[in-house]
């Protein structure tokens, strides 16, 4: 069956199970063991899969001398997307009413800890030995892009010498692209386990006491960003040749509800590199490139959120804000939008932290931990709103290169 069946499906199971066995001791025992075995198998995949892609894919961009087009597309689509969403969220809130009756804080400490520390950026680009790229981070897929760079680039096919290499990288391409595509057809059942622990998380009576408005900003964004902007930004840089771009959410919709639920985008990375390659015909040379870069630079989702998320808390707190103020809001969470990729599952509370920091506001930790209990529903729109942003910009990309590249339905995952 295809996956835009069976993702949602294994969705629906997971909520059976949430109500059928929520109050069961050792339903919950199984979900802490289970869950964090899933998402460690995701990880223990995604980095040889990402090494060899991404190495592969720049060889091959540099055969067809189209590397500059397919890094400075991949570029170009991660800094608009991420404008454009954070201002769209920005003027969500002026016409949306006030998210939050009121609001009120907590501790920050289940929060703040969960933070990246900037003083260890240095090694994840550069390390002592080569071979500590592979362990230095399971957070960040940058180790493994820098190397994977350096070989790709060495392993240009211009030489007789070289071409053996070449061949034998394709040939291990196609295999981690079959592993993928393995770990997607598993990923159904992983996503019930996932799932039913997300239902788990939820405190719907807390949330819909003081959060209504705010939920469904929240969902006026997510289907908004789905079914108008980000094909409207489609159709226009394809300049109207890349076919539907309801089809590109289509075919990548199951790894976009893997991400979301699991509220990591590296979780949902490999079945978005199975899914794009197979449903959206995405080259390999703009698949091994544009989506691993897009988990650092494709973070538009989450600027969205904690633009929108941002702008609530203060006008709850203090009251209305200047449109001044807001841009500044939007402009921020942009900007911050790149560094929150290294602080996974937490990306929009250190957006907004950094935000009020930058405002030098006096009660942050309390509004960081007024997020706990929101943060199911945060992680869920923003990732799944990021992870939609690679599949259309990986497709993007790949248009670009050939225009008419097509897959007939009966051939989609």
């Amino acid at each position: 069956m295809k996956t835009w069946i069976t993702y949602p499906s294994a969705i629906l199971v997971g909520y059976a199970a949430h109500l059928l066995l929520g109050d069961w001791v050792y339903y919950d025992q199984l979900l802490q063991v289970a869950v964090p075995f899933v998402r460690e198998l995701a990880l223990f995949i995604l980095f040889p899969v990402v090494f060899t892609l991404f190495a592969g894919a720049t060889a091959s961009a540099r055969r067809h001398k189209e590397t500059t087009v397919v890094f400075s597309l991949t570029v170009l689509w991660g800094l608009l997307t991420t404008l454009a969403l954070s201002f769209g969220a920005m003027g969500l809130t002026m016409v949306f009413p006030q998210g939050f009756a009121s609001f009120s804080g907590g501790s920050a400490n289940s929060i703040a800890t969960n933070f990246f520390d900037f003083s260890n950026l240095k090694p994840l680009f550069l390390s002592e030995n080569a071979f500590t790229q592979f362990t230095v981070s399971s957070i960040s897929l940058i180790p493994v892009i820098v190397l994977a760079f350096l070989v790709g680039i060495t392993l240009r096919p211009d030489k007789e010498e070289i071409r053996p290499a070449y061949v034998v990288l394709n040939s291990f391409s196609e295999a981690m692209v079959r592993l993928a595509k393995i770990f997607t057809v598993l990923g159904i059942f992983f996503l019930m386990l996932i799932s039913a622990q997300w239902f788990d998380s939820l405190s719907l009576t807390s949330l819909l006491s003081n959060s209504y408005w705010y939920l469904l900003g929240l969902a006026t964004l997510l289907v908004a960003t789905l079914v108008v902007v980000l094909p409207i930004i489609y159709v226009i840089f394809t300049g109207f040749r890349g076919g539907s771009p309801w089809k590109v959410c289509f075919g990548a919709f199951g790894a976009m509800l893997a991400s979301g639920f699991s509220g990591n985008l590296l979780y949902g990375t490999t079945t978005m590199m199975a899914l794009s390659h197979q449903n959206n015909k995405v080259r390999k040379r703009a698949n091994g490139i544009s989506i691993p870069l897009f988990t650092i630079l494709g973070r538009g989702g989450s600027a969205m959120v904690a633009t929108y998320t941002t702008i609530e808390v203060l006008k709850a707190i203090q009251g209305p804000l200047s449109q001044q103020t807001m841009i500044y809001i939007a402009l921020f969470s942009a900007l911050f939008s790149f560094a929150a990729a290294f602080s996974p599952m937490f990306e929009v509370p250190f957006i907004v932290m950094m935000i009020l920091q930058g405002f030098n506001y006096q009660s942050l930790e309390v509004v960081i931990g007024g997020l706990v209990i929101l943060l199911p529903v945060i992680r869920l729109t923003s990732i799944f709103i990021d992870s939609a942003i690679a599949a259309y910009g990986s497709a993007f990309c790949s248009r670009v290169l050939s225009p008419k590249d097509r897959v007939p339905y009966r051939e989609m995952m």
